[in-house]
């Protein structure tokens, strides 16, 4: 039940922020798709940022243990702040792969 609150919250906000900029600021309806476009390619971005964030954790836990002669556990590689730290690359390195490319920006390749 409390996730189909969650997404009830989400999607009502959407929603309204859909009609706040339709409406409100005169924003266009088919530069959402090319939002939706663009938030799309950040969030894959941010899974392959996290996905080499998880293997290089459990790469170095593993060496840990071996070097070590110790226990280090791998639930250390299941941190919550590595999703955070992970979003914030992808976004970096999206932005920065936009900002690089030649002006006027190519909106062929979208």
């Amino acid at each position: 039940m409390e996730q189909v609150f969650i997404l009830a919250l989400v999607g009502s906000t959407s929603v309204g922020a859909y009609l706040v900029g339709a409406k409100g600021l005169g924003l266009s309806g088919t530069g959402i798709r090319r939002a939706v476009s663009k938030m799309l390619e950040c969030l894959g971005t941010t899974l392959v940022f996290l996905a080499i964030n998880i293997t290089v954790a459990v790469v170095a836990i593993l060496a840990a243990r071996v070097l070590t002669r110790g226990f280090v556990s791998l639930y250390s590689a299941a941190d919550e702040t590595l999703l955070v730290l992970s979003l914030i690359q992808g976004l970096a390195f999206q932005w920065w792969r936009d900002l690089s490319a030649p002006w006027p920006p190519n909106f062929s390749r979208r």
